[in-house]
């Protein structure tokens, strides 16, 4: 299983665009604040439905608030063959700027 530091990340972020990041939050959280170009599937939808949204071709970067699910979820797709990167500590430590919803 492979992992990346938020420091790191946010360098790949910057200088590459062949990737994909899916936030694994729930669409509420993810309203509320979420990287640019992420997508939000939320854990238990891509736990049971990955079939539907993940392919061998790509690289996702899964993320999630602090890392902990993040870490459950490319455990167990990278199982299935999946190129899955867990973002360790989350968006809660991206250091670049996020879309963020004002009230």
């Amino acid at each position: 299983m492979e992992e990346i530091s938020p420091i790191s990340f946010f360098k790949y972020y910057q200088y590459n665009n062949n990737f994909k990041i899916i936030d694994i939050r729930s669409s509420k959280d993810y309203e509320l604040y979420h990287i640019e170009d992420s997508i939000n599937i939320p854990y238990n939808l891509l736990i049971d439905k990955h079939k539907l949204f993940l392919n061998n071709r790509n690289t996702y970067f899964i993320i999630c608030k602090n890392g902990d699910i993040s870490y459950l979820a490319t455990k167990y797709l990278s199982k299935y063959g999946y190129h899955v990167v867990n973002v360790i500590g989350g968006i809660d430590h991206f250091k670049g700027t996020v879309i963020t919803k004002y009230i």
